[in-house]
C-alpha cells in the first residue's frame, strides 16, 4: 500500500480530497474499468431487447462534503456533528504472509481491501484508524498463524488498543485480544469489540509472543464499522493538529513504519 501524506498538507477542500484519496483512486482503476465494461454489455442488451432505460449517469462524482466544511485549517465539532450523523462508516481490509519480529509490532494492512465506506485515506491509512465522525464502532478481527519459516509456534497474540485524547499513553487502553494458543503448529485466533470513540480518537492493531518470538500470518482480516452516531463524542476538527497526533502514533515503538 502506499503511503499518503499527512493532513497538514491541505490547502483547499477539493487538494485535501485528492491529496489522500489518489491512491485509493489508482487501487480502483481496474475494478472501476471492469465495472464500467459490464455496464455497457447490460446497456447493450437492454438497447435490443427494446426495454427503457433510464437517463442517469452510473458514474458518481467524489463526495467533497466534509472537505468543503474546512475553513481556514477547520470545522467546529457542531459542523462535525451535523456532517457525521446520517453518514455509514465501515470497511474491511485483509493482509497475508505476514512477518512481525518485534516484541509489539503494528500492523500495517498492505493486501485486499474488501470494502471501503467513507473510510478515506485521511481516516484510515491501512495501519492507524483515526476517526472524525464519532459514535459507538465495532471491530473484528480473525487471524491464522504458523510456525512456517522457524516462527513460533507458542502463544500468538493480537491486541486491539484504542487511545482517548486525555486518557494512557498511544497506543491507549488494551480494548480486546486474539490469541492462538502454544502448541499449535498452524492455528487462529479472533476477537470482537464495540468501543466509543469521539472524532480524533484512533485504533490500530499491534502483535506480540511471549519473548518477543518470531510470529507468521498466514491471513489477517480486518472489519469495523460505526453501530451508531453520537454527537457528544464530536470535537473540533483542525488540520494542524490531526497532522501533529498522526506523526506522534507513529513515533509509538513498533508503530508502522
Amino acid at each position: 500500500m502506499c503511503r499518503v501524506h499527512p493532513l497538514a498538507q491541505v490547502q483547499t477542500s477539493k487538494s485535501f480530497y485528492w491529496q489522500f484519496s489518489i491512491s485509493q483512486i489508482l487501487e480502483e482503476t481496474d475494478m472501476f474499468v471492469k465495472l464500467t465494461n459490464t455496464a455497457v454489455i447490460i446497456t447493450a442488451l437492454v438497447l435490443v431487447s427494446g426495454a427503457p432505460i433510464a437517463q442517469e449517469s452510473i458514474e458518481e462524482e467524489p463526495n467533497f462534503a466534509f472537505f468543503e466544511l474546512i475553513e481556514e485549517g477547520k470545522v467546529s465539532a457542531d459542523k462535525v456533528s451535523d456532517h457525521c450523523k446520517d453518514l455509514p462508516r465501515s470497511f474491511s481490509v485483509e493482509t497475508s504472509n505476514l512477518v512481525h519480529t518485534q516484541p509489539h509490532q503494528r500492523i500495517n494492512f498492505s493486501g485486499r481491501n474488501i470494502s471501503n465506506v467513507n473510510a478515506n485515506p485521511g481516516v484510515w491509512n491501512g495501519s492507524l484508524y483515526k476517526p472524525i465522525c464519532p459514535g459507538l464502532y465495532a471491530f473484528n478481527v480473525d487471524f491464522i498463524s504458523s510456525d512456517k519459516d522457524g516462527a513460533t509456534d507458542g502463544d500468538v497474540i493480537i491486541h486491539l488498543h484504542v487511545w482517548h485524547k486525555g486518557g494512557r499513553e498511544r497506543p491507549g487502553d488494551l480494548a480486546a485480544m486474539a490469541i492462538k494458543p502454544s502448541g499449535l503448529g498452524r492455528g487462529t485466533g479472533h476477537a470482537t469489540v464495540a468501543v466509543k470513540m469521539a472524532s480524533g480518537d484512533e485504533f490500530s492493531l499491534f502483535t506480540l509472543s511471549p519473548g518477543a518470538d518470531r510470529r507468521h500470518f498466514e491471513r489477517i482480516q480486518l472489519t469495523a464499522f460505526r453501530v451508531t452516531h453520537m454527537s457528544n463524542l464530536a470535537r473540533d476538527f483542525d488540520v494542524n493538529t490531526w497532522e501533529e497526533e498522526r506523526s506522534e502514533a507513529n513515533a509509538v515503538p513498533g508503530a508502522y513504519p
